[in-house]
């Protein structure tokens, strides 16, 4: 399929998506859903533009619990971290968090054989290694959760506070 064919169909695909989003928002079940200031979820970002994380994928609710009894809620991406480290085995970038996975399976670490530093923590509902990206925030419709898994984990409070401070740092909070 040419490529910019294949474009138009991405679109398409995601408007029908969207569409079906919309229409589930309007239920009184999905907006009173508890949702929880912590809690890692999986949610449907869509088609984006250019580098705006896409598809469906885990995120952390950024947002306090006031805000999220309404019908939408305040998240930040997490993506894979293959690949997003320095030299010294940190994120590239001082607004990203990383997040071990307990997997045995080596491609699904950022790099074979990684272990897991002292004072952090490996988390199991994680797939892979992964990155909390804090400039990537988004407010979202509680449509786009997943609702029949729920929520996949909560980090441990020690880690939640220092990507909020992540989070502060990266706009000047």
């Amino acid at each position: 399929m040419h490529p910019e064919a294949q474009e138009y169909y991405n679109i398409a695909s995601w408007l029908k998506d969207k569409v079906h989003y919309h229409s589930i928002s309007k239920r009184i079940a999905i907006k009173r859903a508890q949702v929880n200031h912590g809690e890692i979820w999986y949610c449907d970002l869509g088609y984006n533009v250019g580098a705006e994380k896409n598809k469906c994928r885990p995120v952390l609710v950024i947002s306090n619990n006031k805000i999220n009894n309404s019908g939408k809620v305040v998240v930040l991406c997490i993506t894979e971290a293959k690949g997003k480290l320095n030299a010294r085995n940190l994120p590239s970038q001082d607004s990203w968090f990383l997040l071990y996975c307990t997997t045995t399976d080596d491609d699904k670490k950022i790099f074979p054989g990684r272990p897991i530093p002292p004072k952090m923590t490996s988390y199991s509902f994680l797939d892979k290694d992964s990155v909390v990206q804090c400039e990537e925030i988004k407010a979202v419709s509680k449509a786009r959760l997943d609702m029949t898994r729920g929520p996949i984990g909560i980090l441990t409070p020690t880690d939640f506070q220092l990507i909020k401070q992540k989070f502060r740092r990266a706009y000047n909070l």
